[in-house]
């Protein structure tokens, strides 16, 4: 099996994956809009999805294989009245946090990943994933370097996966090294700004970044609201 061979969903969370602990990388609010992100992605790379004026459309006649990329369709298509893209990656990314268990599920059956049910205190149940092929993660990581240096014919899915890294501020993942990471940064941000990627894609990728953004900020001022008030 090769990266390219995976959906743009599980390419981001073999990502998100601690290389060597049973956690992930980013945090629950990255995780969860970035995977909504990924779902819509792949939907647009399938030549599945459209924005006109701004809504979103699931193209007529669009077949889906993948359970949530139907569900997330069917979302769209049942509806009131079209809405943004905005609207879809906050409705698609509540969903998303429980959703990844379905592809956590899928990814240990492709032994990629091995899952591990859990209960804390004995009663409370909880999720511990292992990544078990380092080898294609550590070649993904490589591919995706490459492709940021190399700054120009891009493939799509590629694309489309660096701009989940670029919204999730998951740039630690591809390096370490922290004259190589300021290097990436800068690089990787003037590519998703300057990349020549479809309307969707771009649509989708500001909309996650704006998400993640919105909902630590109304996280960070309840917190603090709570303080005040106790």
């Amino acid at each position: 099996m090769n990266a390219m061979e995976l959906s743009i969903a599980k390419r981001f969370l073999l990502l998100a994956q601690h290389p060597e602990k049973g956690r992930m990388l980013i945090s629950g609010i990255h995780l969860q809009f970035g995977l909504a992100g990924a779902l819509l992605l792949q939907m647009s790379m399938e030549d599945k999805l459209t924005i006109k004026d701004e809504l979103l459309y699931i193209k007529k006649g669009a077949q889906f294989h993948d359970l949530k990329l139907r569900e997330v369709a069917e979302l769209i298509q049942s509806s009131r009245k079209p809405r943004k893209m905005k609207y879809w990656v906050h409705k698609i990314g509540h969903k998303a946090s429980r959703w990844r268990y379905f592809y956590y599920d899928q990814m240990a059956q492709e032994r990629l990943i091995k899952v591990e049910k859990k209960r804390f205190l004995g009663f409370i149940p909880y999720t511990q994933t292992y990544l078990l092929n380092s080898q294609l993660r550590n070649k993904m990581i490589q591919e995706l370097k490459s492709e940021i240096f190399r700054k120009k014919d891009i493939v799509p899915e590629n694309m489309s996966v660096l701009g989940l890294v670029e919204a999730c501020k998951m740039h630690n993942v591809l390096s370490q090294e922290k004259s190589q990471l300021r290097t990436l940064r800068k690089d990787l941000k003037q590519l998703v700004k300057e990349s020549p990627i479809s309307v969707n894609v771009d649509a989708t990728i500001t909309q996650v970044q704006a998400a993640i953004i919105t909902t630590i900020v109304a996280s960070t001022v309840a917190t603090n609201a709570a303080a005040s008030a106790g």
